[in-house]
């Protein structure tokens, strides 16, 4: 009688999949922080004019913006009211320590009624940020 080869008995080998998630997140964080996200695309806004416009020093918690429709947009994504704004920026004051940590860099545009923005302004205000108001210098 002939003898069969026996055959070997394939051992499973264990793939580490436990670090799989950490490694996938850290990409992502990778990416999002050297990705440049461009906020303010989706609208127009023809800033107003002054005599008084100087280059802001602080470091902005968050960018309001209201264009010629009266749009509101909070970091680039429309919001449909002023409550939403001062509910956003509350959200990112709790964790402020310091004046220096608070300020909101605030748009419009030129055209637009006091009526119209100003729900904004005073939402920001009981949110608690520093408001930054943008405009361009006056010729």
């Amino acid at each position: 009688m002939k003898k069969r080869p026996q055959s070997k008995k394939r051992r499973a080998v264990p793939v580490p999949i436990a670090s799989m998630g950490d490694i996938a997140f850290l990409l992502i964080i990778f990416f999002m922080v050297c990705s440049e996200v461009s906020k303010d695309k989706k609208m127009q806004v023809v800033l107003p004019l002054s005599e008084h416009v100087k280059k802001m020093q602080a470091v902005v918690v968050a960018r309001i913006a209201v264009d010629e429709n009266g749009e509101i947009f909070f970091d680039g994504t429309r919001v449909d009211n002023a409550k939403d704004v001062e509910w956003g920026v509350r959200a990112l004051l709790t964790s402020t320590i310091s004046d220096d940590q608070r300020h909101v860099q605030f748009k419009c545009d030129s055209s637009l009624p006091k009526e119209t923005f100003e729900p904004v302004i005073k939402a920001i205000a009981a949110a608690g940020g520093i408001i930054e108001a943008v405009g361009e210098k006056q010729p």
